[in-house]
């Protein structure tokens, strides 16, 4: 019985140290100045930080389950089809610059940065390129 608790009390440590490490991971992106998104496999926004809505001048929560999509214009998303995924599926990342649409109509120069998931998802970093 005593080795069922000790058992328990060091699995409840190592939960409340995952769990602690998580929160610090979620402040970090949550508070973090540059734009940071996590799409899923078909392209939909499944989380986006404070800085990346902003950036694009959407509310919080305004883009989740929307794709990637509603930021370019056809022309830029057959680019985008046709050759940053490719790269990204052969390199598992890809980084460049771009013009995005926000979503007041301006335009936003960004510089972004793709990292592929193994689920087939991204991890989309941007920062505006004041250049």
């Amino acid at each position: 019985m005593c080795e069922k608790i000790d058992k328990i009390e060091r699995l409840t440590k190592e939960l409340t140290g995952s769990m602690n490490f998580i929160d610090k991971l979620l402040f970090a992106l949550n508070t973090s100045n540059e734009g940071t998104a996590i799409l899923d496999k078909d392209g939909k926004y499944i989380y986006l930080n404070r800085a990346h809505e902003a950036m694009f001048k959407y509310g919080e929560g305004e883009m989740l389950g929307k794709t990637w999509e509603i930021l370019y214009t056809d022309e830029q998303v057959k680019y985008f089809v046709e050759n940053v995924f490719p790269e990204i599926a052969k390199k598992g990342k890809w980084s460049g610059k771009d013009v995005a649409t926000a979503k007041d109509g301006s335009l936003v120069k960004e510089i972004v940065y793709l990292t592929a998931l193994p689920d087939g998802g991204l991890v989309c970093t941007c920062i505006k390129d004041d250049d």
